[in-house]
């Protein structure tokens, strides 16, 4: 691990296997099941667990409705949720819907190329030491 590198990295729990990604931080990206209007979350991994930092919605509709402190800049609605730490985000990974893309360090991944789609799955903050890459 790089001397600048974070102690804590984003990791991927399912009930068969952990996968540590060398970030500490991505974007979660997914298209609404009904609208069909993309949806994206930043996240950083810190000791006390994983903090969304931003939020952003292409469009609103069908229980997709920015909070009233969203801004709209070019095409998205961007805000920050009022969420502390959080020990673990449960993914849908719905075999029946649209994938999530996680992107980061300047590309994007399908979730179901390291997690097979139906297979619950948990965005967890992690120590990159067990990367083992």
């Amino acid at each position: 691990m790089e001397a600048h590198m974070a102690p804590f990295c984003l990791g991927l729990v399912t009930a068969a296997a952990v996968v540590v990604l060398p970030t500490a931080s991505l974007t979660l990206g997914w298209r609404h099941s009904v609208e069909g209007s993309r949806w994206e979350e930043d996240y950083q991994a810190l000791a006390g667990g994983v903090v969304i930092t931003e939020a952003r919605i292409e469009a609103f509709g069908a229980g997709m409705e920015p909070p009233a402190t969203a801004v709209r800049l070019g095409r998205w609605w961007h805000y920050v949720p009022a969420l502390g730490p959080l020990s673990a985000v449960h993914l849908a990974n719905s075999d029946r819907v649209g994938g999530y893309t996680l992107c980061w360090a300047g590309g994007c991944r399908p979730l179901d190329g390291m997690v097979p789609r139906g297979q619950p799955v948990s965005l967890v903050s992690a120590s990159c030491a067990a990367d083992g890459q």
